[in-house]
């Protein structure tokens, strides 16, 4: 048992570059994958057999421009990945501190 995981970097440059594009990450989803970001899509894939199929599907979808890369890695790889994140930062220089309304909402 493993995971694909779908890599992809599409020409966006023109309305038609956008449209192929969007339409390729809307297929990924129709054809059952999670967005993991905005350009990288996996799917579990329970045996070699399925993952073959799998590529096969992304083929027919994939773009005339641009790279698509496909990986397979086990469960216990997928289990191992680790995802940071971190807050955003909240911008309070933009409050000034002599207005009263700018006391309050700093107060809340």
């Amino acid at each position: 048992m493993g995971w694909l995981i779908v890599l992809f970097d599409l020409p966006t440059d023109t309305k038609y570059e956008r449209h192929q594009a969007t339409k390729f990450r809307n297929g990924l989803l129709d054809l059952g994958y999670l967005m993991l970001q905005y350009s990288v899509y996996a799917r579990c894939a329970v045996n070699l057999d399925k993952k073959k199929g799998f590529i096969n599907d992304i083929k027919k979808i994939a773009p005339t421009t641009g790279n698509v890369q496909c990986y397979f890695i086990t469960d216990i790889q997928w289990e191992e990945c680790i995802t940071i994140t971190k807050p955003k930062e909240k911008n309070t220089s933009q409050i000034d501190k002599t207005d009263k309304i700018a006391e309050q909402l700093q107060f809340w």
